[in-house]
């Protein structure tokens, strides 16, 4: 019956979300813990930002108007590392909300343990959220630096219509010219100062938000395992159905 369907689908559904959820902590949550270590030790050598500005100044020159590729490439690595995050505690706090007990009064003391850690998944995950904003606001920022710096190319195309008169007949002449030109910005040199350190600046950005990305997998994994037993089953009657999360960290 039709029914019958919708409670199948709705089953199905259910069963899908709680996977998705398990998948990330019973083994998400370590391994993404690892992958961010490993980008962080990857990327980022240990230089102190004057050195890294230095690096930049030798390797760019901003009045190009070039990209600073490899603070560029930082920027959309955050930005796919944050997007994956956000998924994954996202289906963290739908498990916990799978598991959440039928309301009731009294012996809510698990359920309070489900709303804590919940709340504490859903301020990670938007911290994590604005961290995807980091790439567009870098070039927004950037751009509107080298402004300052890179010459301009304007070209002026004029067109005229003329009518000349030959053997007693009309006839129309159209004249077109083009004219290029350029225009240098004086080259301040705090201009070009402002755009390798707004280079450092993103970059030590995008290696404080891969630490913090990291360190809320780090958290979170530690609210899961300490809590297990009240995420799972918050009133101890087997109604959440207990995995034994513990086994998993």
């Amino acid at each position: 019956t039709r029914d019958q369907t919708h409670d199948t689908t709705a089953m199905a559904d259910l069963d899908e979300v709680v996977a998705a959820g398990e998948a990330v902590i019973f083994g998400g949550l370590e391994s993404r813990t690892q992958e961010l270590r490993g980008l962080i030790s990857s990327h980022f050598e240990q230089k102190t930002l004057e050195e890294v500005g230095r690096a930049f100044e030798a390797a760019n020159d901003p009045g190009a108007g070039a990209l600073n590729q490899t603070v560029a490439d930082l920027a959309v690595l955050v930005r796919e590392q944050a997007a994956q995050s956000v998924e994954d505690f996202k289906a963290c706090e739908m498990w916990i909300a799978m598991k959440a007990p039928a309301i009731s009064d009294g012996n809510n003391f698990g359920v309070d343990v489900q709303n804590y850690v919940a709340s504490e998944l859903k301020t990670m995950r938007h911290a994590m959220q604005a961290m995807i904003d980091g790439a567009s606001n870098y070039h927004w920022q950037r751009g509107a630096g080298l402004e300052k710096l890179v010459a301009t190319v304007s070209h002026d195309t004029e067109e005229s219509t003329s009518t000349e008169t030959e053997e007693g007949k009309s006839k129309a002449k159209s004249n077109k010219s083009d004219k290029t030109s350029t225009k240098t910005p004086v080259q301040l040199a705090d201009y070009r100062r402002y755009a390798t350190a707004l280079d450092v600046k993103q970059y030590h950005a995008a290696y404080t938000q891969l630490c913090d990305m990291r360190n809320c997998y780090i958290k979170a994994r530690l609210l899961f395992a300490k809590n297990q037993k009240r995420l799972a089953d918050p009133r101890g009657d087997g109604e959440g159905g207990d995995r034994g999360v513990m086994s998993m960290f």
